[in-house]
């Protein structure tokens, strides 16, 4: 990375996306890994579009995170 952030251009941000798309791909996430590569392309061309994508990227690696809801227990009736 670049300590001086008016140095990093797209060609820089297009090398790291797809450096975390590799990453994503190694863990499995395979639909992350899609869209991080989709979005490696986009950065030339059309920021908004390199946006959206790493926003459903970042959305979807976030939804893989959660612990699955489980079931209140059952609270056993308190007799007096």
């Amino acid at each position: 990375m670049r300590t001086n952030r008016v140095a990093f251009n797209a060609e820089d941000t297009r090398e790291h996306c797809a450096f975390i798309a590799k990453l994503c791909s190694e863990t499995g996430c395979k639909e992350q890994s899609d869209l991080c590569g989709k979005a490696t392309e986009a950065v030339l061309t059309s920021e908004e579009k390199y946006l959206e994508l790493c926003e459903q990227s970042c959305m979807k690696c976030g939804e893989s995170r959660r612990t699955p809801l489980r079931p209140a227990p059952e609270r056993a009736a308190y007799v007096a």
